[in-house]
């Protein structure tokens, strides 16, 4: 079955080095709007890591005008969805209430006021949730795991809400003073997603945010980075019945050329919904070790390299049984092709399924984001049918040979021992 997808999409670029994208999708009565600055994760100091997530936990928690109820009620008035992150926020309204909503979100994402009371509130929080992720295996595994593929000085290493040292160290002055420096205009995007035409949303846009004007500093450099010169294995021992694991290396970007046929690969080695992927089916169904096993390069790709991670929960007496099973399906899938029937399964799920995820405006917005930020092209969605149809068996074994390194990983686990 074809998918005709038609979308009507413009962008302006404003003189502050803001972009402003506009997207039709005609029939609805709903428009959102989200904001995504050049806010970068090196942008943060290592001592005052979780610094950026608290900004954006507590953009909403006041501003120049409202304080948080007062925000909060506003929004409700509207029957608008209003909230933040660190990188800017995102607003979901009625359409017929898009001016009001986009002051709102305007407010919130650049007139933040972070009263000292709301923000040891949101501390206190994030601060009862570290400590409970402290208890909690998978958690601490996946950290570490992290932690031993980027290195302790790269900020893709760390924690993004912190650690207790590193968020007491926070004030409401750190806030002030990391939103002043990095919520800019220059390097970011402004996108809505309504019935409207989009040159009548990008006026709006324009209106509203033309007055966002900030000189951009330089980002801080990131440290390099590489995948391990040889293997590594570790375990964290926790008083628990269970063992998490996780094995991998680093990744790709996205923008990498081999991303597609990755995600193909991805699918048939251990992330397929809708069918069953080789480590599903050895690792869960023929040998009975878990219930949740997955293994995918592709879903954490970003502006940096992410990570080619596989994840298992099993019973502590399983775990070297698990790790050599993901070893197994790993050397396989880069010295054989798949067969046509899982190349084919592949396939139909993901030119069958991709238009699902569009269904949103929120989702039409960021679709329009990312499209720019990584340069796929606004025509992306017509030809990613087509982009998957074309990839062959050999493409998925040569590209699975290029970017999977079974001899560089790093094991971590934690749980029962």
């Amino acid at each position: 079955m074809t998918t005709t997808i038609s979308l009507q999409i413009a962008e302006r670029r404003l003189a502050s080095g803001l972009t402003l994208l506009a997207v039709r999708n005609p029939g609805v009565q709903t428009y959102a709007c989200a904001v995504s600055l050049d806010v970068l994760p090196n942008d943060e100091p290592a001592e005052l890591s979780g610094l950026a997530n608290l900004v954006g936990e507590s953009l909403d928690e006041g501003t120049r005008r409202y304080d948080a109820l007062q925000l909060a009620s506003a929004a409700e008035s509207l029957g608008a969805s209003l909230a933040g992150n660190h990188r800017g926020g995102v607003v979901m309204c009625p359409d017929e209430k898009q001016k009001e909503a986009l002051a709102l979100l305007h407010e919130l994402v650049l007139e933040p006021a972070f009263p000292a009371k709301e923000v040891r509130r949101v501390q206190a929080e994030v601060l009862t949730e570290l400590k409970a992720e402290q208890d909690d295996p998978r958690i601490v595994a996946a950290r570490r795991f992290r932690r031993e593929v980027y290195g302790d000085r790269h900020p893709l290493g760390r924690a993004s809400n912190g650690t207790p040292q590193t968020l007491a160290k926070i004030g409401p002055k750190h806030l002030r003073a990391f939103h002043d420096a990095w919520f800019r205009p220059a390097g970011g995007y402004v996108a809505a997603a309504g019935p409207g035409e989009p040159e009548q949303i990008l006026d709006r846009l324009e209106k509203t945010f033309r007055g966002f004007r900030k000189a951009a500093p330089e980002h801080p450099p990131l440290p390099a980075v590489a995948l391990a010169e040889v293997s590594r294995d570790m375990h964290l021992p926790m008083a628990r019945e269970q063992v998490h694991v996780y094995l991998g290396h680093l990744g790709i970007r996205r923008t990498d050329p081999d991303f597609y046929v990755l995600s193909v690969m991805d699918h048939i080695l251990g992330t397929g919904p809708g069918f069953t992927s080789r480590c599903s089916r050895k690792l869960r169904d023929e040998q009975g070790l878990c219930y949740a096993v997955s293994a995918g390069i592709t879903p954490s790709a970003g502006e940096e390299p992410g990570t080619f991670t596989a994840y298992i929960g099993t019973s502590p007496e399983h775990r070297q049984r698990a790790v050599d099973g993901f070893l197994d399906e790993i050397r396989r899938i880069r010295t054989e092709p798949p067969t046509e029937q899982e190349l084919q399964d592949v396939k139909d799920y993901l030119t069958g399924s991709f238009v699902f995820a569009l269904e949103r405006n929120s989702n039409l917005a960021s679709y329009a984001i990312r499209a720019k930020r990584f340069g796929l092209g606004f025509d992306f969605l017509h030809r990613y049918p087509d982009l998957i149809r074309s990839i062959t068996r050999e493409d998925v074994r040569a590209a699975a040979e290029r970017h999977l390194h079974p001899d560089r990983l790093v094991v971590v686990s934690a749980g029962a021992s």
